[in-house]
């Protein structure tokens, strides 16, 4: 059985291997983490699992960080890189020879398969046959050895895992594990263990897949007379084909999210309810979330990954956020999208109004960021006339075309008479602004205007609007013209729509 736990704050942290981008597993364990943290006033901690030194690089371990920052998931001391403390760790082991607790084991790689096949071979449980831990004599001079775990021969193990409830495991069942390998770098259970306890750690929060560590690590706090941390086994994540979660159903890097336009927010909302429940909420806040979770209420049971409900939320979580939010991360994350002189319009007043305009139907900022890279450029634009549609027939464009110069003639005169009022309200970045919305024409207005200007030349608003969309936005679909009319300058706006004139 483990010792009680010792009192004091809540100690829990997050271990990734900087072997690989901070995949979407990785993040939902650190969020469980960093949410039990809060809720009980704890510590939250990182710790860089780097002792693979072949496969580990420093732009996975960037990554890691910079996702975490992303996220939000704020750490509350240094973070600890395993590769600086690998002396510690050898160290360690040496004192659990010392102790009884392990010994050295001669035999090579070879032998260790042969003992296990032939176990298999008799119906037994393949593993290392100890024949090293009663062994009186050293093995040859300069010869490569391991250090490896003595583990009772008799007795059990076991613990009440937060999720899962009571787990037992017979210590007959388990292997004498090594610690060190023949180059002197530590195992996976001998790393974590040292750590753990150097950090104090009170509760393991990881996924099912660590349950058989469990046990050989159990093993060890206990060689080192250090209190057993509870656990909690979080449950795997599938696929909506219910196989292990893959690129193909979105297991992608944190950052990959966030360059698709994602809100941190929502992605981790969406994960924190992969596998835990509250009542029958979906849409969390930061807080509500902090405050609502607990262990009693994650699933045991493997969680499902719904890429429609994540952009569900995603959808949610934008509409909830205000238009200076959003165009400041267009800005940042979406750099590339946009030439200078358009990217500096986003962060604006009208760039603000231009993104309220494209809220009620975009499920990622990608969405947004796509349309202001020509709503934002100066001036008339380049588009394609092919994809306009004058109407169903022939005959019906020029009283479309008519329509519309029409429509610039009478508008343009509005703005003229309301000319020197709009001299004077300059804009930084798009210059001096007469909009018809600074005419207190809005949606309704702008709308009303139009319809009247379709009955005088017996045409369809539909059709009216086909032709000025593209000349607008260079796109067959996009937000409604009667906001973009009513929102952009007015000399952007005549600028586009005369370019229709030619055509």
């Amino acid at each position: 059985m483990s010792h009680p736990q010792s009192a004091g704050e809540v100690r829990v942290r997050f271990a990734p291997s900087p072997t690989g981008f901070l995949h979407i597993g990785g993040v939902r364990t650190a969020l469980f983490n960093w949410l039990y943290s809060r809720q009980q006033g704890g510590k939250f901690l990182l710790r860089i699992e780097d002792t693979d030194l072949e496969r580990s690089e420093e732009r996975f371990t960037a990554d890691i960080l910079a996702s975490m920052k992303w996220l939000g998931l704020n750490w509350d001391e240094e973070p600890i890189y395993q590769s600086k403390r690998l002396d510690v760790y050898l160290q360690r082991a040496e004192e659990l020879i010392a102790q009884g607790h392990a010994y050295k084991c001669w035999c090579t790689a070879e032998e260790v398969e042969k003992m296990r096949e032939e176990l298999q071979a008799a119906g037994k449980k393949p593993m290392y046959d100890r024949r090293c831990r009663t062994r009186k004599e050293p093995g040859p001079a300069g010869a490569p050895y391991v250090i490896r775990a003595a583990i009772p021969l008799e007795g059990s193990i076991e613990f009440h895992d937060m999720i899962r409830g009571p787990i037992k495991f017979e210590n007959a069942d388990l292997d004498d594990f090594v610690l060190i390998r023949s180059n002197g770098a530590p195992t996976y259970n001998l790393s974590v263990v040292v750590d753990d306890v150097h950090s104090r750690m009170t509760h393991i929060v990881r996924g099912d897949d660590h349950i058989n560590n469990t046990p050989k690590q159990m093993h060890l706090y206990q060689f080192f007379q250090y209190p057993v941390p509870k656990f909690a086994h979080l449950p795997m994540i599938l696929g909506s084909d219910k196989k292990k979660l893959s690129k193909r159903h979105g297991a992608v890097s944190a950052n990959v999210y966030r360059g698709e336009g994602y809100l941190p927010e929502a992605l981790l909302n969406f994960l924190a309810r992969l596998g835990w429940s509250h009542g029958d909420q979906e849409v969390f806040s930061i807080d509500e979330m902090v405050k609502a979770f607990s262990f009693d209420h994650v699933q045991v049971s493997s969680a499902v990954f719904n890429l429609e409900k994540l952009q569900w939320l995603n959808a949610t979580h934008i509409r909830s956020s205000t238009p200076s939010r959003l165009a400041k991360i267009v800005v940042e994350d979406f750099t590339t999208f946009f030439a200078p002189a358009s990217l500096a319009r986003v962060d604006t007043k009208i760039g603000h109004g231009l993104i309220t305009a494209h809220l009620s139907k975009v499920k990622l900022i990608q969405e947004i960021a796509e349309p202001l890279v020509t709503l934002c450029t100066p001036g008339a634009i380049e588009f394609d006339a092919s994809i306009i549609k004058w109407g169903k027939t022939p005959e019906a464009k020029p009283a479309l075309k008519n329509a519309i110069a029409k429509a610039v003639e009478q508008l343009s005169a509005k703005v003229a008479a309301y000319g020197p009022v709009a001299r004077v309200q300059q804009d930084e970045v798009w210059g001096t602004v007469a909009s018809l919305a600074d005419l207190g024409m809005g949606h309704g207005d702008v709308d009303g205007f139009f319809k009247t200007l379709c009955e005088q030349f017996g045409v369809k608003l539909g059709d009216l609007m086909a032709p000025m969309r593209v000349a607008l936005t260079g796109k067959a679909v996009s937000a409604s013209v009667f906001d973009l009319v009513s929102l952009l300058p007015w000399n952007e706006i005549e600028a586009r729509l005369t370019k229709l004139e030619a055509l």
